[in-house]
């Protein structure tokens, strides 16, 4: 029984998983970098903020805060640290009641089934999440060590954030979240050591095109 050989040469039957790889990236990296995004002008944040003056759960301390956070938009991604206290009982602003929610931790689980999508579609996702196995080590502030749950959110851009706090959806479900927190301390970081999905993604995605370019070499 005679063989036929293939007419691939090795270099052939290697392209086209880079060419697969390369278009996966692409897109990969158009959905997480915030290269269409353009900073925030003063005109689009005082439209923006408008409806936030009259909201009673958010302090003016906070507002200011909120205020002075996105007028200073570089439009670059950033990453979220939360420390959360939850309440031992969650109780919404309008009195009402949810089933299967009790405590600040079950208020706060849906309210994690609400934001995730939000923060998926623009390019943004949670990096970390944990909850405490013990009070802190060293404390040299009283009151420091108030928080039982620690979140890392990386955001695309300032936009993207504020365009999601500012999505009727999503606002449906924020009361889940004032519900679920007794305290929140939210600092938004930049810098370090940050092993997020930039760097695994094409690190993934250059294994798995080397291996199949390798498999089709040695199946030649």
């Amino acid at each position: 029984m005679r063989l036929e050989k293939s007419s691939k040469t090795p270099g052939q039957a290697s392209f086209w998983p880079w060419v697969a790889v390369a278009v996966v990236y692409a897109l990969f990296l158009l959905w997480h970098e915030p290269w269409l995004k353009a900073p925030l002008t003063a005109a689009e944040l005082d439209t923006a903020l408008r409806g936030m003056e009259s909201n009673q759960q958010v302090s003016k301390g906070e507002k200011d805060a909120i205020r002075s956070f996105f007028a200073n938009d570089d439009g670059k991604p950033f990453y979220n640290l939360n420390l959360m206290l939850f309440s031992d009982r969650a109780v919404y602003a309008d009195g009402a009641l949810h089933l299967g929610i009790v405590t600040g931790a079950d208020a706060n689980d849906a309210y994690a089934k609400v934001v995730l999508p939000h923060l998926l579609r623009r390019g943004s996702y949670p990096m970390f999440t944990a909850s405490k196995i013990t009070g802190l080590l060293n404390e040299n502030a009283p009151g420091a060590d108030f928080f039982q749950e620690v979140a890392i959110v990386r955001y695309r851009s300032r936009r993207d954030m504020l365009d999601m706090i500012l999505d009727p959806n999503f606002k449906a479900g924020s009361p889940h979240k004032f519900a679920a927190l007794a305290k929140n301390v939210a600092l938004p970081t930049r810098g370090g050591l940050v092993l997020d999905l930039g760097i695994l993604v094409p690190l993934g995605l250059f294994s798995i095109a080397l291996l199949a370019s390798r498999k089709r070499h040695t199946s030649l």
